[in-house]
């Protein structure tokens, strides 16, 4: 009997862009001051208002969004456990591994720590993020370039917008850059995608290798 784990990070992994959606729909309902262009995603958990650069930025359902933050990131770490671990080959793959691990962790740990209650555990826990992501990203592509060669150039490009974005991203930090909040997203957001990519393309993979037996039967 074939174990569902491998099904469990497929689904949990192919699932990921919602984080996108809900991220937008939070931030429908922010305040006038934010914008998605400048202002930044953890400013969508602040359990209170707070004035951020001479805006006063307010996010009624900054519950929801700190549990995404969490779910997400939990996702995103059992995705890497139970089906990274299949598709992703070598030491690059199983350092693929490790980096969306610290990804998702580092995501928990957004959702638990919101910046306005605790800026410094906030940005301790965020920064590894913009580190791991778009090495994630990469180092996925680089592991499935010899049996997805497809695929993986898809996953260089996307972790090129990303490390662009996160460089973007830190060098704004502390500015009154009205881009900080584009940057970031432009770190994260692909991230997001990538992972479903893998996740559609591994069980298309996987029925075309089990139609493939089936005719040689």
């Amino acid at each position: 009997m074939r174990s569902p784990l491998p099904l469990v990070g497929q689904v949990v992994w192919a699932l990921q862009p919602i984080y996108v959606l809900v991220e937008v729909a939070v931030g429908l309902q922010a305040s006038a001051d934010y914008t998605f262009a400048g202002s930044t995603v953890s400013d969508l958990g602040d359990t209170a208002c707070r004035q951020v650069r001479g805006d006063v930025l307010c996010s009624p359902w900054h519950a929801g969004m700190n549990v995404a933050f969490v779910w997400f990131g939990c996702t995103l770490l059992i995705g890497a456990l139970l089906l990274g671990t299949r598709v992703l080959r070598g030491r690059t793959g199983t350092a693929a591994v490790v980096a969306w691990c610290v990804s998702g962790l580092g995501s928990i740990g957004v959702g638990l720590f919101p910046v306005n209650e605790d800026a410094a555990i906030h940005g301790l826990v965020a920064l590894p993020i913009f580190v791991a992501q778009p090495l994630a990203v990469l180092l996925t592509g680089l592991s499935l370039r010899a049996s997805r060669p497809a695929t993986a150039r898809v996953g260089y490009v996307l972790a090129a917008l990303s490390a662009a974005g996160a460089i973007g991203f830190g060098l704004t930090v502390g500015t009154d850059s009205g881009a900080i909040g584009a940057l970031e997203r432009l770190a994260l957001w692909p991230g997001y995608v990538w992972v479903s990519v893998v996740a559609i393309g591994s069980v298309a993979r996987g029925h075309a290798q089990h139609g493939t037996r089936r005719q040689v039967q």
